[in-house]
């Protein structure tokens, strides 16, 4: 009888730990402050402890409950998800949320052959249009719709 009964849970177990290491290690020089009082690592302190406390859970659940066996990993859908991202976090300030976010859009939809190119482009307007309604005109944040030269 094995002891780990499901190594996708022990996977993805791991990733989450790892990942709320790694913040947890970005935001340690914050300060944290009082409830009432919140300091600028209030919350992503609290974040990091949710999702370590989620691989947790996650990780105990893999010792008791059954599942399938390791598969291989689908290299492409990984790939533009990854590139989408990047793309975003590089285009944002450079040349702006019009262009960040329909470029994230689009290479994230290309992680799955099925998209058709009306999917895209309505995903991408629509998007780009709430994106800059929300965090620009609503919130005020101060992010670049269009950065020119």
């Amino acid at each position: 009888m094995r002891a780990i009964k499901n190594p996708n849970d022990i996977l993805f177990a791991a990733t989450l730990l790892l990942m709320a290491g790694l913040l947890y290690w970005q935001i340690s020089s914050l300060r944290i402050g009082t409830i009432l009082r919140m300091g600028p690592g209030y919350m992503p302190t609290a974040l990091c402890g949710l999702i370590a406390l989620a691989g947790l859970g996650i990780l105990l659940r893999s010792f008791f409950r059954g599942g399938d066996r390791l598969h291989s990993w689908p290299i492409r859908p990984l790939v533009f998800l990854f590139a989408g991202l990047l793309s975003f976090g590089l285009l944002v300030e450079r040349a702006g949320l019009l262009v960040a976010m329909p470029a994230l859009v689009v290479l994230v939809s290309l992680a799955d052959r099925d998209s058709s190119k009306g999917e895209i482009l309505a995903l991408a307007i629509g998007l780009t249009v709430f994106s800059a309604g929300v965090f620009v005109f609503a919130l005020r944040l101060p992010i670049p719709l269009w950065v020119m030269g």
